[in-house]
């Protein structure tokens, strides 16, 4: 079986086009909230890592040929799932921004979690080293932002 690389970046994006054209409600004025200089660091980490988790698997083709590249094939489909239903969780809710990083299914900021796994195991699949690099430095950035932008929802800023 052979995964095209492009499609890895693709799925991940279909939520994120939708929240485009709808975005969230009740979102926080975050432009009065002050950003360290450690928070625009995890943000250019975040960026250049989610840069790098998009465009890489364009340049690989996946052919499953070890135990190793199915089962993280799997993880791949289950973690996309687990996306994707908390995209469903959000848009069917009414788009609440609080949404965007309460729990789901036990799993703390899954939207953030979600996509971390899903490029670990993307990197396995496409046997890219490059690819897990810059997962590694997409989770660094994103996970800190994404607590930071949950934290500042409850009114509860973080490295400030």
């Amino acid at each position: 079986m052979v995964v095209p690389g492009w499609l890895v970046s693709v799925l991940i994006l279909l939520p994120n086009l939708l929240w485009l054209l709808f975005p969230p409600r009740g979102a926080p004025a975050e432009a009065k909230v002050q950003r360290s200089r450690g928070t625009l660091w995890m943000e250019a980490l975040e960026w250049a890592g989610r840069l790098g988790t998009l465009v890489i698997p364009f340049f690989y083709r996946g052919e499953l040929f070890t135990g190793w590249q199915v089962g993280a094939l799997v993880v791949m489909a289950l973690s996309l799932l687990l996306y994707y239903a908390g995209w469903v969780r959000y848009f069917l809710r009414g788009r609440e921004y609080r949404l965007l990083f309460e729990p789901f299914l036990g799993i703390p900021l899954p939207l953030a979690v979600a996509p971390i796994v899903y490029f670990l195991a993307a990197a396995v699949v496409l046997a890219s080293w490059p690819l897990a690099v810059a997962t590694v430095v997409f989770a660094v950035g994103h996970l800190y932002t994404s607590r930071r932008s949950a934290r500042i929802r409850s009114g509860k800023a973080i490295g400030e």
